[in-house]
């Protein structure tokens, strides 16, 4: 079934988007090629235009977020997307070196909850004043099980390690809390790794209304996302230790986002009919589902041997849109079983080197290459969707307004071709 016969069928299309696309999105996100060549100037054939017949933004309510290089804390509000916060989940675990511990009889000093600052949002040049808070799980954070961005576990309501306001400036490498002494009753014991994580369970961060809104991305592979354990032998022994717990590496860890529309333009429906406006929003927001099939049809009959030479995919952004732009834009390709697979020009090396998927200030679009995932459209003379995600959707807040199919600059796919 393709999803241009009419829009209730595409809506019931959308709703299956979330059972594909953790399946289909497990890795960290790629770092997209370099800028894309004047392609009208290295091949020769005939120009033509396929226009979108259909389009949707779907709810992206199934997001895997487990073991993510990069994760994101705080919250942010707008009017057309409402509010999202963002959660931390980790265990606090040993290096990967140690089989064991034995802290039982040590002296603990301090301890210190370090994470690495990858960026701020939504003002970069802003200093915020984050009221932040560290409490100690009530479960066990597993390490065999696979967490979702709906996922949460639950906090033991005595064990607030840390409460307290945090300024983070720009420029700032590391957002460090001091911890409370009461976790030190956690740490100071004698056990091996496995058995240090059943005991200490985990522990949960999260802002608060209490300080200023804004979000801040956290790199869990950097050496400085770690627990400092501060200690002494013996009371009687003065000299200065420092153990490294991990809260990142050899630690397992998931972001949990909420999200609330009330309000908003959007209004959190699971999905919203694209003919003006569409919607890419990150951290289990919005994706699209766009169809090209009616265009595909007709000129796949038009033009039955055509080859394509080079096509691009032009994501036109609404003038709605923030000015602060996402990073960029992969697209993914819907199959009968309603499995998305990324794009051939994804999946080849030399292909994705010419994909770019990045916006273009000059023609105000992103501009993603889709050469081989046009072709094979042809071939199989059907387009049972294309899915539009954020790269960067597990780590950063940017998000933008595309321009429905049927406005004046709408989205579209430019093709040279020969016969």
């Amino acid at each position: 079934m393709t999803i241009n016969k009419s829009l209730k069928q595409l809506r019931i299309a959308a709703l299956v988007v979330a059972a594909f696309i953790a399946s289909a999105c497990t890795e960290d996100e790629s770092s997209l090629g370099i800028g894309l060549v004047d392609s009208g100037m290295v091949y020769q054939g005939q120009r033509h235009t396929l226009l979108a017949d259909n389009a949707l933004s779907v709810r992206d309510d199934s997001l895997l977020t487990t073991n993510y290089s990069y994760g994101i804390l705080g919250s942010y509000h707008d009017a057309q997307f409402g509010t999202v916060k963002s959660v931390l989940y980790t265990q606090i675990a040993l290096p990967a070196d140690n089989t064991d511990i034995n802290f039982g009889q040590m002296v603990i000093d301090s301890v210190v909850a370090t994470y690495r600052i990858r960026t701020l949002y939504p003002d970069t040049a802003r200093t915020y004043q984050f009221h932040i808070e560290v409490m100690q799980l009530d479960e066990v954070l597993l390490s065999d099980t696979t967490y979702y961005s709906f996922d949460s576990l639950k906090v033991n309501q005595s064990a607030v390690f840390f409460d307290e306001d945090v300024t983070v400036a720009p420029g700032d490498t590391v957002l460090r809390l001091s911890l409370s002494d009461d976790i030190i009753d956690v740490l100071a014991r004698q056990a091996s790794a496995d058995e240090f994580l059943q005991a200490t369970k985990g522990l949960r961060i999260r802002t608060t209304d209490a300080g200023d809104e804004g979000m801040v991305g956290i790199d869990f592979t950097h050496v400085d996302t770690r627990l400092d354990v501060y200690y002494r032998p013996s009371a009687n022994d003065v000299t200065n230790n420092i153990y490294h717990f991990m809260l990142g590496n050899n630690a397992c860890r998931f972001t949990r986002f909420e999200h609330d529309y009330t309000g908003s333009v959007t209004g959190g429906t699971d999905s919203l009919a694209g003919d003006q406006t569409l919607y890419l929003e990150p951290l289990g927001g919005y994706n699209i589902l766009v169809s090209f099939d009616a265009a595909i049809k007709s000129f796949k009959e038009s033009h039955p041997w055509a080859t394509v030479h080079w096509a691009e995919l032009l994501l036109p952004v609404n003038a709605s849109a923030d000015a602060l732009r996402p990073g960029s834009v992969l697209a993914l390709k819907m199959g009968e079983s309603a499995h998305g697979t990324y794009i051939n020009d994804l999946i080849d090396p030399v292909l994705l080197a010419a994909y770019d998927g990045k916006y273009d200030e000059e023609s105000k679009c992103y501009r993603l290459r889709v050469t081989q995932h046009v072709q094979g459209l042809l071939r199989n003379g059907v387009d049972k969707g294309t899915l539009l995600v954020l790269n960067a959707r597990r780590q950063e807040a940017a998000r933008t307004v595309i321009n429905g199919y049927s406005t004046t600059e709408p989205i579209k796919i430019e093709i040279i071709y020969s016969e």
